[in-house]
């Protein structure tokens, strides 16, 4: 192996005299001899291009050569370099040009000679650039000495006689110190003409001059830091890989990662050189290193890509099952007509066989498969052979495969939590890639479930895997803004990414920052909306907002809702989007039944859930416990208590003498009482309770079988008015007064008591003896009895504080937190 390097720069580093100059510095601060080579300037190709389709109609467009020429010119005025072999290329194009327009089309190889033009101006610029550094630099057009064969358009080198006049040209001016400039895309035909090498020729071109010279190493700049985990587009979390085998950087370009060519690779492998992939804008990070080296690491998938524009054939039929051939006809019958299968799925029984074609060709191949199996299908063994339009594939890459057991079943049980319908499968014995077909709709979807599965958001490959999920927060009053500062101090696997209000949305994929936070949190303050923030987009409709953002780069977000109202709507919107919902808002899940029933049946039906644990209890396990007894068989007979940790303050401070405006102060201040604090006065609050409760465990109770007796006239209250003032409220109170006063006449105190039976639902108030559980309750207690067929002769007490933002905060993160657990646990 020689000490020289090849330096392959895209059109992204010579666009303009900025990059170019940044590349040819990179070029001369090389530790060692390196051929350069380039590709034309971003968007140069393009123009040729239309350029010559206007040939067709006999036109010679001058005014995209003048375009092309002025950035050229440009570059060449910056440096004060001579225009002269820029110049003498664009006579050639001219000469091209015209002679295109007078036979009305370009012919394959004066539509290549046409194409190169930009690579030529390129190296011709760079190596100008360079000598006027001070450096010795040769431009050098790679047609005249990479051969290739006569295919215009998507020539392929001649092995075994390109690497000896490739050497031949390179090597001498290496030797004597020079630092040879290359045309990338193009080759030499047998008789002589242009070639170009096709999508990605430029890369191709580098590693083929690699391996010709025997290099030590080939660097391809770009405008990206490396090879990275998943579209970065797609996924927020996605990040550089550090290493990748041959094998895996070709499986993730061929399915669709943009930095490599599949085909870049081959001629490296051989003489095992490695390649580099780094960018001009952060040439000092490491970048992306592909040898032969395997680094399963903790990671036994290192990627996920996914490449749309694909077509699933199918052919079916019981006629098939045992006949041999059948696979080797389908590709054969394809290989005829032209088109190229890049994934083949077959049913053990034989009966099913399903090819994946690019979308373009997929009538075409029905007609060959149909004219190919005529007869089978005549005779009934084939019944049917059919098309299903616009699928991806996914591929999930990386040979750590081969090392770890259960990783296929990783990737189809996270698809299946996320809601991905897997339409055909196939994995190579190798265990080098597990690749499926979704609908193109669910491709993201499917690539975001996959990086998060495998934790590849992870930076550290020995790192332990472990899941994260993105939070969508809806509503910032004061438990919203104590459930944000706890996810902030866990620094767990919960990821806070958007807060909504009323009237905005601020969003960020890869996880709101903690100054992002504050300023949300002044601004709220300040009586302001998201929307006002720095970043925020203004909204008029928060379900238009939760509907979307699975689309904005998230992973099968956990919406939570801490609003107040009724948020049925954006509830349903979530779930029918694919994400889970925890809430600590009752009032979708106390709605009337035929609203309720469409709450769940949207859950059911997108197989999501809905968790919310801190509308009845706050903190308290209350609904967990009951999900428990009723699914280990257990019957609830009757559920009682104080419900209402709010209620139980007020009602005890009056009790022990305080007025009621300071104790209704006091609740206030404590984030004690709803915004509106008739909600809670009224019983509205523990009658939303009630209901859950009946619902959690199975005790249907129709709408007109629920009866509440608020602390104030229930009748009186316009709940679309605005919040009354506390002097309006303590108006109101009298029954609450005279309720605390008669109870202790009566040596009893007052207690706000919910009972829930079969059929029935009965909220009040109610005196109780001082000596028993709910008499003896304190503070913002609540506490509630479980009747139940195993708690008969006793009943099962949960006790403890139920009110308060921080408490509050403290059950949503507790939902959160098991629903990720659940997640991954499945």
């Amino acid at each position: 192996m020689s000490d020289w390097t090849v330096y392959k720069f895209g059109g992204t580093s010579v666009k303009g005299a900025e990059r170019l100059r940044r590349a040819a510095d990179l070029v001369r601060k090389s530790p060692g001899p390196v051929v350069t080579v380039v590709s034309a300037m971003g968007g140069v190709t393009n123009l040729l291009v239309r350029a010559v389709e206007h040939s067709r109609q006999g036109l010679v467009d001058h005014d995209t050569v003048r375009a092309i020429r002025d950035a050229h010119h440009e570059v060449a005025g910056t440096f004060g370099i001579s225009l002269d072999p820029i110049d003498a290329v664009f006579e050639e194009l001219e000469a091209l040009l015209t002679a295109a327009a007078t036979l009305r089309g370009a012919s394959p190889q004066l539509r290549d000679r046409v194409l190169v033009t930009g690579e030529r101006l390129s190296a011709r610029l760079l190596a100008a650039i360079l000598n006027s550094d001070g450096a010795e630099a040769t431009a050098i057009d790679a047609d005249t000495f990479l051969e290739t064969d006569d295919h215009h358009g998507e020539a392929s080198p001649l092995f075994g006689v390109f690497e000896a006049s490739a050497h031949a040209a390179l090597s001498p001016l290496l030797e004597e110190g020079q630092l040879p400039v290359v045309t990338g895309f193009c080759g030499r035909a047998p008789c002589g003409s242009t070639t170009t090498l096709g999508r990605g020729g430029s890369d191709y071109s580098a590693t083929l001059i690699a391996s010709a010279i025997d290099a030590q190493e080939v660097v391809i700049w770009t405008d990206v830091p490396g090879v990275y985990s998943a579209h970065p587009g797609v996924v927020a979390g996605a990040r550089v890989v550090p290493q990748l085998n041959y094998r895996e950087a070709g499986e993730l370009a061929y399915y669709g990662a943009k930095v490599l060519h599949p085909r870049t690779l081959q001629p490296l492998i051989k003489q095992s050189i490695p390649a580099t992939i780094k960018s001009t804008f952060d040439p000092e990070a490491p970048g992306t290193r592909i040898d032969r080296t395997v680094t399963p690491g903790a990671h036994p998938v290192k990627g996920v890509s996914a490449v749309g524009g694909h077509a699933l054939i199918s052919l079916e039929g019981t006629g098939m099952a045992g006949v041999p051939g059948i696979a080797q006809r389908v590709f054969a019958t394809m290989s005829q007509a032209g088109i190229s299968v890049t994934m083949i799925s077959q049913s053990s029984s034989e009966s099913s066989v399903c090819i994946a074609v690019p979308s373009e060709r997929a009538t075409d191949g029905v007609l060959a498969l149909r004219e190919a199996f005529r007869l089978d299908l005549g005779r009934g063994d084939i019944e049917d052979i059919r098309v299903e339009p616009d699928v991806s594939l996914v591929a999930a890459v990386g040979l750590g495969m081969h090392y770890a057991t259960g990783v296929a079943g990783r990737v189809f049980s996270s698809l299946g939590r996320a809601g991905v319908n897997v339409r055909a499968i196939a994995q190579g014995a190798s265990e080098l890639n597990i690749t499926f077909t979704v609908d193109n709709a669910q491709s993201d979807d499917a690539v975001r479930t996959l990086h998060d599965e495998f934790g590849l958001h992870n930076a550290d490959p020995n790192a332990p895997v472990s899941g994260h999920a993105d939070i969508v927060l809806v509503g910032f009053g004061g438990v919203g803004k104590a459930l944000a500062r706890q996810i902030e101090v866990q620094a767990g696997p919960a990821r806070l990414v958007a807060v909504v209000d009323r009237r905005g949305a601020m969003l960020n994929p890869s996880g709101l920052s903690s100054e992002q936070l504050e300023r949300i949190r002044t601004v709220k303050a300040e009586g302001g909306s998201v929307a006002s923030v720095d970043g925020g987009v203004e909204t008029c409709d928060p379900v238009e907002f939760v509907r979307a953002a699975p689309a904005s780069g998230l992973r099968t977000p956990i919406v939570v809702d801490v609003a107040d109202g009724d948020t049925s709507a954006l509830h349903v919107a979530a779930l029918e989007s694919g994400a889970d919902v925890v809430t600590a808002n009752k009032a979708p899940l106390a709605s009337p039944q035929a609203r309720y029933r469409q709450l769940t049946d949207a859950a059911s039906a997108a197989g999501r859930r809905i968790r919310a644990e801190a509308t009845v209890g706050a903190g308290l396990p209350i609904i967990d416990t009951i999900e428990q007894l009723v699914a280990s068989g257990d019957r609830i007979r009757r559920l009682e208590g104080c419900l209402s940790g709010t209620l139980t303050y007020v009602l005890g401070r009056v009790g022990a003498g305080d007025t009621l405006a300071t104790v209704l102060q006091d609740a206030s201040d404590n984030g004690y009482l709803e915004p509106n604090p008739l909600v809670d006065l009224s019983g509205e609050d523990v009658l939303r309770k009630a209901i859950i409760l009946s619902r959690t465990a199975g005790l249907d109770v129709a709408d007109d079988q629920i009866a509440c007796e608020g602390l104030v006239d229930r009748s009186a209250i316009d709940w679309a008015a605005p919040a009354p003032s506390f002097d309006e409220i303590i108006d109101r109170c009298a029954p609450l007064v005279e309720g605390v006063n008669n109870a202790q006449r009566e040596g009893a105190v007052l207690r706000y008591v919910a009972v829930v039976e079969p059929g029935t639902v009965v909220v009040k108030p109610r005196a109780v003896d001082p000596a028993s559980p709910l008499g003896r309750l304190d503070g913002t207690d609540n506490m509630l009895l479980i009747h139940s067929d195993r708690y008969a002769t006793s009943p099962l007490v949960i006790s403890g504080p139920g009110a308060g933002v921080e408490v509050t905060a403290m059950g949503v993160l507790t939902d959160i937190l098991r629903l990720i657990a659940e997640r991954h646990a499945l």
